[in-house]
């Protein structure tokens, strides 16, 4: 099974219980749409850069909680940025998106919640919460960066995928330095696209320093 298909795997498997069906359906499509670009990330750190030795089964579900996570706060941002409240006739599959999105936030932090993610996890959501109230409150007309969103998930793809119970976050550590391991060219690739992405989305040099400092 490929990386991709892991992911959507795990990330299916996290919500197989969820009811009613219809609310099931919303999820399991927003997972299966695009390609889980985040989770991905997390398997090529771990695999590829921290080579730890952690279970596939264990990895596949860390993937999947930082894609869920990103998914739910993604169709969040979507549904407030877009105003989809203000039209009556599309309330209720606005109200059931709005539902879809917290079950995957929630599904998503429960799968990272017993990681040395899962601190990163919360940080990254109170952001986005913040983020976005900044935005909505907002009357002076300017932007609030939308890939700082992005930003977040990078970094807890990478702190998901490189620390495991046998490895620790070095005391600081660039995101470009994934970039210098000795990697395939094919991840290597994939990981400067990422941050080839965001860094043309926030129009600037996109340089993130994870510190493990508390």
């Amino acid at each position: 099974m490929d990386a991709v298909s892991r992911v959507r795997a795990a990330s299916c498997r996290a919500v197989e219980e969820v009811e009613p069906i219809r609310l099931r359906e919303i999820i399991t499509n927003q997972i299966e749409g695009d390609t889980p670009t985040f989770g991905l990330a997390t398997i090529v750190v771990s695999e590829e850069v921290g080579r730890t030795n952690e279970e596939p089964a264990i990895l596949d579900s860390k993937a999947a909680g930082v894609q869920l996570i990103y998914e739910g706060l993604r169709l969040t941002q979507d549904l407030v940025r877009g105003n989809r409240w203000k039209n009556n006739e599309q309330k209720l599959n606005t109200d059931m998106d709005l539902l879809a999105a917290d079950v995957m936030v929630a599904k998503g932090f429960h799968l990272l919640s017993h990681t040395k993610a899962a601190h990163k996890a919360v940080e990254t959501i109170r952001t986005f919460g913040i983020t976005e109230t900044k935005w909505s409150d907002k009357n002076d007309g300017t932007p609030v960066p939308h890939m700082s969103l992005e930003r977040d998930i990078f970094e807890l793809a990478i702190i998901a995928g490189f620390v495991s119970p046998d490895l620790e976050m070095p005391f600081e550590f660039d995101t470009k330095q994934l970039l210098n391991f000795d990697i395939s060219k094919r991840s290597k690739d994939y990981i400067l696209e990422l941050i080839q992405v965001i860094q043309k989305e926030e129009k600037g040099d996109f340089l993130l320093i994870i510190s493990s400092e508390k």
